[in-house]
């Protein structure tokens, strides 16, 4: 639904970045609420990013295991990037990097999946998610990012269930991807 259409429409009077980084920009919105009473928004713009939910022959999901310093913790995760400012409007492309970056893999079944807002009370970040099958290795793999330090490790559905259960896989996307793998596995019956 546009604005025009919203009986919920914030209008933005003014607007004053507060951080820009490599990531993610922080902005401070004045707006007006729809009972004309002013507020303020903090808001984090995002270039948005891609997320994989690749498949082994074998029927296992590939994660990847690394450590995210917000949350103090190792976690286990789906493949998935930034869509950096510089790259195009072909997001299988920029799925096809990571899988390349962080898995060696490639394939030419990518489908996607959907698109939501990974938390749209503050951020404007859509992920995108796609599924990969019939994976292949790439002759020659792409380097992970300098900051970036994981490893690659593939899990059966009722592994992937047990490290949700474990606080291993804890973040939506993933927890996301179990649960299409789950509707998948109800289907086949």
């Amino acid at each position: 639904m546009n604005k025009e259409d919203s009986r919920y429409y914030e209008e933005v009077v003014a607007k004053k970045q507060m951080f820009g980084g490599k990531i993610f920009d922080v902005n401070v919105e004045q707006v007006v609420l729809p009972n004309g009473i002013p507020d303020i928004r903090e808001v984090v713009e995002h270039h948005g990013a891609v997320a994989i939910i690749p498949f082994t022959d074998d029927d296992k999901m590939i994660f990847v295991r690394q450590w995210r310093t917000p949350m103090e913790q190792e976690t286990l995760e789906i493949p998935a990037g930034k869509i950096d400012p510089d790259e195009g409007s072909d997001l299988k492309e920029v799925a096809l990097r990571e899988m390349d970056e962080e898995l060696g893999l490639t394939t030419k079944n990518l489908e996607k999946v959907t698109a939501f807002f990974a938390s749209p009370g503050y951020s404007n970040e859509k992920l995108t998610v796609f599924v990969a099958k019939d994976l292949q290795k790439v002759e020659f793999k792409r380097p992970l990012d300098p900051d970036e330090f994981l490893n690659v490790e593939s899990l059966t559905l009722d592994e992937a269930k047990q490290q949700v259960k474990d606080g291993v896989i804890c973040d939506a996307k993933s927890i996301y991807a179990i649960t299409y793998w789950e509707l998948l596995k109800a289907k086949e019956k």
